[in-house]
């Protein structure tokens, strides 16, 4: 059975197949021993020491006439005949030019060149080319060059050494001659994208590399550059990017970019995707291992093109084409947008070109309102944070459309925590850019988190935008609590619970006394001087009650630290104490300031509202007042006012209290003014401050305020006789006080009085 199996499975031994007539036996390895040696690569004299290049090239010449020599014309392979402009996939599969045309975004670059070109023999292009180039022949010049690039489109997967080495040469001697419309056209053909390569490999860049350094070589001196560079640069960019990510093609990309305008990082973020082969500038490409082995590329060897340097020069090079330009890439951009709705792995390209092109206006604002969906899509992720950074680093204005796309970056909601760190130092970029987007930016972030629907991401971009410019910031976010304050609804509860979180989320790292200082400026717009009566005095107890809620919200850890040690005699952390008092101090004299100057411009204050203003400034009233929503606790809240009463007190606050008491344009009477300054003054003195100033008097204008205000004021309803002089009266209460206040100060200021 199974021999019955075996000889039935057996096919028929079919004949041995002959060779055809034009192919004959190569004969054994041993018989070719001697000339294998005239086959080797290294025989071109490409690693060897060579004297010049002239004698290179007559080294790979000599090669390659001995090669036609011993091959004879019995081995050329028949061409298979091809229809005209059809070309043969690697696959077997024809393609035309047309397809190509239709996939690529970028309209097709005229292919006249193909009718000028003149094709010699490789060995001889160098000569031709520089004949033609001595006796001016301009036509034929064109005619070569448009030929070498020919020869380079048939051959770009093995490019000839010989045309490779004479073009890099021609560039580096003479780069004038590639800068004619014509040959540009012809050149920037090879950086389209090769449709003949439809599989995942993009084939040999060798080419594109010689291009790009090529054209870079001759463009180098030149301010306005072909529309051309830009095409190519974007069809590659859309395409495979086989040469735009490319570092041996670093130079060309980014003088072309220039057009765009766009801000990059010093750290092209792009360029960390790309994937360099340890020790060459670009991969090594070898032929078939038949009869042209020895002619094997490596281009290690080439890599050394005339712009991989890196002190490549890099300017605008589209001065006068700016509109165009853009006006073409945005038309591009939309379409693609258009036809990728459902933006998947193979859609990064596109948003890489956006990254670039992000100094139009336009690609912020399309990029703005995709990026929250890109960032969340692990695919895109890397590509999107780009696109991130280099929007907001190119929003450098304060139009209308850049605070638009500002307001859509901060309605992102991100949840990983690297995609979110990255995106606060993208709003770091984005606040350096421009003083508005400081203010738009706080502005933005204070309405969301007092909305409904608060972003998690509020707070950490808080604290950014403070570690930024912290003094800046805290003057602006006062300009936001004053429009806040100025809405028929009141929004005091809502922004001492949003202070006291925004000084918890930066640690206490909060200028206390610029806020206030902000806080307490005159604002002279229509909301303001427009409000009704009564919204101003609710505007002015508010913003007393933010001031002095700072002034306790100051109360860190340490300082309540300090105070517990120097209780007990400690003198170890006392400075932190010292500065708290200093700062209590400083808001007192800018709030009394305040109180004198800005308050009765913006408004006429009733006595008991202004009455109460200044002692609550002053830390005089009742625990209650400085605890409207429950903060500080109850446990908490008479050490900390205690702390706050305990403080220095400046001459300036001591000379506008005696002043408003002296005019009668104010609420608060002298007896009040005495008694005011009295307390102030016995406090101050009685902290035991080592050296430190703590009641620091220089002017003898504040002992005539005083005893000034000492003096007996006859009513005003009375009506005196005529010529009767009144006698000047002082009040004995307030006139005792007062030379008890004088020497006190004396006593802590002995060298001035």
């Amino acid at each position: 059975m199974e021999r019955s199996k075996s000889i039935l499975g057996k096919k028929p031994v079919k004949g041995k197949a002959v060779p055809p007539g034009d192919l004959f036996a190569l004969g054994s390895k041993s018989s070719r021993q001697g000339e294998s040696s005239l086959q080797k690569p290294g025989s071109v004299g490409i690693e060897k020491k060579p004297s010049s290049f002239s004698d290179n090239l007559a080294a790979l010449s000599v090669d390659r006439k001995r090669e036609s020599s011993l091959l004879g014309p019995g081995v050329a392979k028949k061409p298979k005949l091809l229809s005209a402009g059809q070309t043969f996939t690697p696959l077997g599969k024809a393609s035309e030019r047309e397809a190509e045309r239709r996939l690529s975004p970028v309209p097709p670059i005229s292919t006249a060149y193909e009718e000028s070109a003149i094709e010699v023999e490789n060995t001889d292009l160098l000569s031709e080319i520089g004949s033609a180039d001595e006796s001016n022949e301009i036509e034929r010049l064109e005619g070569l060059l448009c030929g070498a690039v020919k020869h380079l489109h048939q051959n770009r997967s093995k490019p000839d050494p010989i045309v490779f080495l004479t073009l890099m040469h021609l560039a580096k001697s003479k780069p004038n001659i590639f800068n004619r419309e014509l040959v540009i056209e012809a050149f920037c053909t090879l950086l389209r994208r090769d449709m003949s390569l439809n599989f995942k490999s993009k084939g040999n860049l060798i080419v594109s590399v010689l291009v790009c350094n090529v054209l870079m070589q001759a463009y180098v001196e030149e301010s306005n550059w072909p529309e051309d560079f830009v095409k190519v640069y974007i069809d590659d960019a859309l395409g495979e990017r086989v040469w735009v990510d490319r570092a041996d093609c670093k130079g060309f990309v980014d003088n072309i970019v220039t057009a765009f305008k766009t801000n990059m990082p010093k750290t092209n973020l792009a360029m960390l995707d790309v994937k360099q082969e340890s020790g060459s500038a670009s991969p090594a490409v070898s032929f078939s291992e038949d009869d042209d082995s020895r002619m094997e590329v490596d281009s290690d060897k080439y890599s050394a093109a005339p712009s991989t340097s890196p002190s490549v020069p890099v300017s605008p090079r589209y001065p006068n084409q700016f509109d165009n330009i853009e006006s073409f890439v945005m038309d591009i951009i939309r379409d693609q947008l258009l036809k990728r709705q459902l933006m998947d792995a193979s859609s990064k390209n596109l948003i890489r070109l956006m990254t670039v092109t992000c100094g139009y206006q336009e690609v912020r604002q399309l990029a703005s309102q995709k990026l929250e969906l890109w960032l969340q899509n692990p695919k895109l992720a890397r590509a999107s944070q780009d696109l991130l950074m280099s929007v907001c680093m190119n929003c450098d204005s304060p139009q209308l459309g850049d605070q638009e796309v500002v307001a859509m970056l901060l309605k992102i909601r991100l949840k990983t925590k690297p995609v979110i760190n990255h995106y606060l130092l993208c709003i770091r970029e984005l606040l350096l850019q421009h003083a508005e987007n400081l203010r738009s930016v706080l502005t933005h972030t204070i309405y969301n988190e007092l909305s409904t629907a608060r972003n998690p991401n509020n707070m950490p971009l808080i604290a950014i935008i403070f570690q930024t410019q912290t003094d800046t910031a805290a003057r602006i976010l006062a300009e936001i609590f004053q429009d806040l304050l100025t809405n028929k609804d009141d929004y005091l509860r809502a922004l001492r619970a949003l202070l006291r979180e925004i000084v918890r989320s930066l640690r206490h790292d909060f200028h206390c006394s610029t806020f206030c200082l902000a806080l307490m400026q005159l604002r002279t717009e229509s909301k303001f001087t427009d409000m009704e009566p009564v919204f101003k005095e609710r505007y002015l107890v508010s913003v007393t009650d933010l001031v002095t809620m700072c002034a306790l919200q100051a109360v860190t850890p340490a300082v309540r630290e300090a105070s517990t040690a120097l209780t007990r005699g400690d003198r170890k952390d006392v400075d932190v104490l010292y500065a708290y008092q200093q700062l209590v101090a400083t808001i007192q004299r800018d709030a009394i300031w305040w109180l004198h100057t800005i308050v009765p411009s913006f408004m006429e204050p009733k006595q008991q509202d202004y009455v109460h203003c200044i002692r609550k400034v002053l830390f005089l009233e009742s625990g209650d007042n400085y605890a409207k929503d429950g903060w500080p606790a109850e446990a908490d809240r008479g050490p900390m006012i205690r702390l706050a009463q305990d403080c220095p007190v400046l001459e300036d606050t001591l000379m506008r209290i005696l002043v408003i008491g002296l005019s009668r344009d104010f609420a608060l009477g002298p007896p009040d003014a005495v008694e005011l300054a009295d307390i102030l003054i016995r406090r101050a003195a009685s902290l035991q401050y080592e050296g430190r100033q703590v009641l620091h008097v220089a002017r003898l204008e504040l002992f005539d305020a005083l005893l000034n205000l000492c003096s007996y004021r006859h009513p005003e309803n009375i009506v005196l006789p005529s010529g009767y002089q009144a006698p000047q009266l002082a009040i004995s209460s307030l006139y005792w006080k007062a030379w008890i206040i004088l020497l006190i100060i004396s006593a802590f200021n002995p060298a001035t009085f």
